[in-house]
């Protein structure tokens, strides 16, 4: 598995993750059964303590009881009868209760207040001794707890203060904690040998897991590498994956579909601009051959060249609305915003206007703006949006036609419309006038010569964040509304 790949980290994280649970789950457990175990060492010492205290205070009561003369007599009176004395029978009730605590394998020290060990058991070694001596510094009254080790061999003390007639002693248990020892390492090589056989497991199943996650992504990957110029037509299934990943998924879809409709348009760009191309270079080789054929006189001569003058003119101007439209896609830097009085603009807009109108004897219907309304745009191109859009209405409209041009506020828009009693479009044709070299009536746009004109204005509209709508019908003529986004009062004043 390759190590910077997205399943092998993820494998990774999902072991790490685990594996900090199971450890801190784990610790929990053994705190908690050592704190168990030793709570029930801790009870039994108590226990054992607390009866070694009652039988050193019935050897006290009865060295109190040896001085009452009629105590004398009954001990004196036993003796004689051969019947055990009081402390005979405590002696064997403390062997006894020796049994019954099960105080064999324990350590016993009776230490007085300096220090110094007066009792023990035979089974305390004075080195033992004096390590369980050093756990009274500190212990003034209560029973306290620890813990030491004695020659590999761990240990549980306990201490409790004792006052024997007038003095101050101090009483300590120690028990072997070999059983817990046993038990807490078990708990801990059991918990190990578990944990590293989970993640063994688990690292198996977080690699299928990722597998599983990522395969929408293998999807796109594959592909992705199946994908060229010739077949765009590749998609990835939506019901087959995650709805976590749809998003992806879909995403890479409509990368995919925008792509196929780019490298689509970018072909019948291609052709189109080469079928544009191609009849002017045609007519300019015509014409030279022709020239170049036979001999001829200068006139002739001159009028080739102007022929072929006008067809470098036209191909000119296509390459220029080409330049044009792509800058305007891909650069709109290029324009040049500037405040603009819509107002004065459309009124500068109607003069012009009329005099392109009148060859034609048509006449124009003007509705102005009431009010001075201001926009961000570049005037240029501006003009040029407007104008395509009027030549064009001039064009198609007869001669003693109308042709309007109405500007009116609406909201945080102005929109100017340019209509027209012209022929009128064809419903089929309205949603395909603005593509790029698409022409109604090839043999009579003298403008662009290439159909370019709508598509220039669409794409100034769209530089300055407007749009255009259209209606038309066929014999009854065309609107061509501009709507641009009006400039804030406050930003005007600015």
């Amino acid at each position: 598995m390759n190590v910077n790949s997205i399943r092998f980290k993820a494998s990774i994280l999902y072991s790490s993750i685990l594996a900090i649970i199971l450890i801190i789950f784990s610790t929990t457990i053994y705190c908690t059964i050592r704190y168990i175990l030793y709570q029930d060492i801790d009870d039994e010492l108590r226990v054992k303590v607390n009866e070694i205290v009652s039988i050193i205070n019935a050897y006290h009561d009865i060295e109190v009881n040896r001085n009452h003369p009629l105590e004398s007599l009954m001990d004196a009176i036993r003796v004689h009868s051969g019947a055990k004395s009081q402390e005979e029978i405590i002696n064997d009730l403390w062997r006894a209760q020796f049994d019954v605590l099960n105080l064999k394998h324990d350590y016993i020290n009776l230490v007085d207040i300096d220090g110094r060990s007066i009792l023990h058991s035979s089974n305390l070694s004075s080195q033992l001794s004096k390590l369980m001596r050093q756990q009274i510094k500190g212990v003034t009254e209560g029973t306290t707890y620890s813990s030491l080790a004695y020659e590999g061999l761990p240990l549980r003390v306990v201490t409790v203060p004792l006052r024997y007639k007038t003095a101050r002693f101090f009483i300590q248990v120690a028990t072997p904690l070999t059983h817990v020892v046993h038990i807490l390492r078990g708990v801990v090589i059991m918990t190990v040998v578990s944990i590293f056989i989970i993640l063994f497991l688990t690292s198996f199943m977080g690699s299928f897991f990722a597998r599983s996650i990522l395969r929408p992504v293998m999807a796109v990957t594959e592909a992705a590498e199946s994908i060229t110029h010739r077949d765009l037509s590749v998609r990835i299934k939506l019901e087959e994956v995650d709805e976590e990943m749809k998003r992806l998924v879909n995403s890479f879809n409509t990368m995919i579909e925008r792509l196929e409709r780019s490298f689509k348009h970018i072909n019948e760009f291609s052709s189109h601009v080469a079928h544009e191309l191609k009849t002017p270079l045609a007519i300019v080789k015509g014409e030279i051959e022709l020239a170049l054929s036979k001999e001829r006189t200068v006139p002739e001569y001159k009028d080739v060249l102007r022929n072929c003058l006008e067809e470098t003119d036209r191909m000119i101007r296509i390459m220029g609305d080409l330049l044009l439209l792509a800058r305007l896609d891909y650069q709109p830097g290029i324009l040049k915003f500037e405040q603009l009085n819509m107002k004065e603009f459309l009124e500068e807009l109607y003069e012009h206007t009329c005099v392109l109108a009148s060859p034609k004897n048509i006449s124009v219907e003007f509705v102005p703006l009431e009010n001075d309304t201001f926009i961000m745009g570049d005037k240029v191109h501006l003009r040029r949006l407007f104008l395509n859009l009027i030549n064009n209405a001039i064009k198609f409209t007869s001669s003693g036609g109308k042709i309007g041009i109405r500007g009116e506020r609406e909201d945080s828009y102005v929109k100017v419309t340019i209509s027209d009693t012209g022929e009128g479009i064809e419903q089929k044709y309205i949603s395909k006038i603005f593509d790029k070299f698409f022409r109604l009536n090839k043999g009579s746009d003298e403008d662009s010569g290439a159909g370019l004109g709508l598509s220039i204005a669409l794409s100034i509209a769209r530089a300055h964040k407007g749009d255009i709508k259209v209606e038309s019908y066929p014999g009854k003529g065309s609107k061509f509304t501009v709507i641009l986004p009006v400039t804030s009062v406050s930003l005007v004043r600015k």
